[in-house]
């Protein structure tokens, strides 16, 4: 008898992966992408629609990629930040202090 095994994740924010470097958000944003692609493909002129493809698979490309700097994160997750950051709060920075017990911005 063939028996499945079902691997339950850790945390309920996990990511499914489908295989090693392919989880199951990124087959839904191919299959959401390639969708809205192939259904506007009508709407370019003939002469374009290799480069208007090509476009679409670069644009799921960069979707799918995870930045160096927050792997945790997409690209596309990553630039929605970016551009909705608030740009007015600030986060304070504090410096190491010194065996002496002064601040290291003291001299």
């Amino acid at each position: 008898m063939f028996l499945l095994q079902y691997k339950i994740p850790s945390e309920i924010g996990s990511e499914l992966k489908i295989n090693r470097l392919f989880y199951l958000t990124d087959l839904l944003v191919v299959l959401i992408l390639g969708g809205i692609g192939f259904t506007f493909r009508y709407v370019v002129h003939s002469s374009f629609v290799w480069y208007y493809a090509i476009f679409w698979v670069l644009l799921m490309v960069a979707w799918l990629i995870r930045p160096k700097t927050n792997p945790k994160l997409r690209m596309a997750k990553a630039l929605f930040l970016a551009v909705t950051r608030d740009r007015i709060a600030y986060c304070a920075i504090d410096k190491k202090e010194r065996e002496d017990g002064r601040n290291g911005d003291q001299i």
